[in-house]
C-alpha cells in the first residue's frame, strides 16, 4: 500500500516518535501512565507532523482496548492553505460508550475544513498538505486504562492516479450474510457490520452483524456507517483494522496476499447518488481483459443469491476509493469483545413470555431496552457459523423479558434466544419448550415395489 497515502502507525519503535503527556508506552501500546498500579485519569499522545500529497478528504482508524469506565478520543488536524487548522474530534469512542460523530465541526481557513462523521474535507484551494493526530485517553478507574494498539491516517489525493496492477485470478473464502436475515432497525446500513463480520468470521470468528451494529453505532445519524467506528469496533474484537483510499492495483495486492476487503460503492438511481458497502473476496482474470470482473457478496441481496460478478470496467466506475482493511488477530492478543453471557429461561406470567435468569436469579432486560431480541430456531443444519442461522425477530416483555408468538409455540421446538444491547453486548439463553416434537412424516412407499 502506498505509504504517502496511507499511513499506519503501531509499536513501541513508531509511537515512541511522538510526544507523551502523561501517558506512557507498554507492551506496543499507549496507555494512561501510573504508579503501583494506579493510573492517571488523563493522558495524552500526539504524534509527529506528517507531509501528504495534496489531499481533499482525510480519514482517521484506531484500534484500542476500551476497558469499563475508559474512552479515548481521537483528533486531528490539518495544515491547509499554509496554516494549521484547529484540533477536529472524532468523538469519544468505547463500545460502551454513547458513541456520537461531530455533525460539521469546522476549523481554520474561513471553516473551509471541517469534520463531519468519518470524514475530514478540505475544501482551501490546493488542498491539505500534512497531518497531525492526537489521542485523549481517559479514565473513571484509577486501576484501569484504556490501550491504543494501532492508529491510521488515509489521504484522498487531490490528483489521484489510479492504477490496475497486475491482474490476479483468485476467490477467497468469505462468509455470506444477507440483511434480509438480520436486524432491520439500522436500515441499508446494515451492510456495513454484516461485511465486517464476515471478514472477521473468514478467520475462525463467530461474531455476529448485530454485535458490531450496536457496538460502533453512530448516535449522530442513529445509523451504522461510520467507517471509523466499524474499525474501532473490529480493533475491540482484537483484529487490526483500519480505513484506505485505495485503487484496484491496491485491492488485488490485499487478494493476491490472501486478505478480503470492505469497500464502498456508488448506488446511481437518476440524479440520486448513494453508497453501499460490499465485501470484495476476489478477482476473475480471463483471457480477455474486458472480461476480468471482481467478485462481491451483495448484503442486500436474498440469501443463497451468491456473490456478484461485477466486469471491472464497471467496478472502476462505482468504486469510490474507500476500503476497510483488516488483519487477523496476532495470537495472544488481549480484547475486551465480544462480550458475551450465557444465562438461563423460566416461564413468565403471560403466554409465550419468558424471563432471563443468571445464577439462579432474574435478570431482566432494562425497561428501556432497545436493542435486538431475536429466536434461532434449531433446524437440524450444522452452520458454519452462528450468523448463518435463521432468526426470528421477538418483542420484549414489560417485565423485562421476551415473548414467544403463538406461532413459534410448538411441543418440543428449541430455540437459541439472543439479546444483544445498545453497546453490543450478548446475553444467549437456550430454551426448549414442553412436549414432544411431532414425528418427520414416513416415506411413502413405490407404488411398484414387488413383494
Amino acid at each position: 500500500m502506498e505509504q504517502r497515502r496511507n499511513l499506519i502507525l503501531t509499536g513501541t519503535e513508531t509511537f515512541s516518535k511522538g510526544g507523551l503527556d502523561n501517558v506512557a508506552l507498554e507492551n506496543g501500546s499507549i496507555v494512561l501512565d501510573g504508579a503501583a498500579g494506579r493510573h492517571m485519569p488523563f493522558g495524552c499522545y500526539t504524534t509527529p507532523e506528517f507531509a501528504l500529497p495534496p489531499f481533499c478528504n482525510l480519514n482517521v482508524s484506531w484500534n484500542a482496548d476500551t476497558p469499563d469506565k475508559t474512552v479515548i478520543e481521537a483528533q486531528c488536524r490539518v495544515l491547509a492553505g499554509g496554516a494549521w487548522t484547529g484540533w477536529m474530534s472524532f468523538g469519544k469512542w468505547s463500545p460502551a460508550y454513547p458513541r456520537k460523530s461531530p455533525g460539521g465541526s469546522a476549523a481554520g481557513q474561513d471553516k473551509m475544513v471541517f469534520c463531519s462523521g468519518d470524514t475530514i474535507t478540505v475544501a482551501v484551494p490546493g488542498g491539505g498538505s500534512a497531518v497531525q493526530l492526537r489521542m485523549n485517553l481517559y479514565s473513571d478507574d484509577e486501576k484501569c486504562t484504556p490501550a491504543v494498539r494501532l492508529l491510521a491516517v488515509a489521504a484522498r489525493p487531490l490528483a489521484w492516479e489510479k492504477l490496475d496492477g497486475s491482474p490476479v485470478n483468485r476467490t477467497l473464502f468469505l462468509p455470506e450474510y444477507s440483511m434480509h436475515q438480520h436486524d432491520y432497525t439500522f436500515g441499508q446500513s446494515m451492510d456495513l457490520p454484516l461485511v465486517l463480520a464476515g471478514m472477521m468470521n473468514r478467520y475462525g470468528e463467530d461474531v455476529l452483524p448485530e454485535e458490531l451494529a450496536y457496538g460502533m453505532s453512530d448516535g449522530a445519524t442513529a445509523l451504522c456507517r461510520n467507517a471509523a467506528y466499524a474499525a474501532a469496533m473490529a480493533g475491540s474484537c482484537g483484529f487490526r483494522c483500519w480505513q484506505a483510499w485505495a485503487d484496484v492495483s491496491d485491492l488485488r495486492a490485499e487478494v493476491r496476499a490472501g486478505y478480503s476487503a470492505a469497500v464502498e460503492l456508488e448506488n446511481r438511481a437518476g440524479r440520486e447518488i448513494s453508497t453501499r458497502w460490499m465485501g470484495l473476496h476476489g478477482f476473475c482474470h480471463e483471457t480477455s481483459p474486458a472480461a476480468d470482473a471482481a467478485l462481491l457478496p451483495d448484503p442486500a441481496a436474498a440469501p443463497g443469491e451468491g456473490a456478484l460478478r461485477l466486469p471491472l470496467t464497471e467496478f472502476r466506475r462505482l468504486f469510490t476509493g474507500r476500503a476497510l482493511l483488516l488483519r487477523p488477530r496476532i495470537r495472544g492478543t488481549q480484547r475486551i469483545w465480544p462480550r458475551r453471557t450465557g444465562c438461563s429461561l423460566k416461564p413468565g406470567a403471560a403466554p409465550g413470555e419468558y424471563l432471563f435468569e443468571r445464577r439462579g436469579e432474574l435478570w431482566p432486560l432494562p425497561e428501556n431496552f432497545g436493542g435486538w431480541l431475536a429466536a434461532a430456531p434449531h433446524d437440524g443444519v450444522a452452520h458454519a457459523t452462528t450468523a448463518a442461522r435463521t432468526f426470528l425477530r421477538l418483542q420484549g416483555s414489560a417485565a423485562g423479558g421476551i415473548c414467544l408468538p403463538p406461532e413459534y409455540i410448538t411441543p418440543g421446538a428449541r430455540y437459541s434466544i439472543y439479546a444483544v444491547d445498545e453497546t453490543g453486548s450478548l446475553r444467549v439463553a437456550e430454551l426448549r419448550l414442553p412436549g414432544t416434537p411431532p414425528a418427520p412424516p414416513a416415506a411413502e412407499e413405490p407404488a411398484n415395489r414387488k413383494p
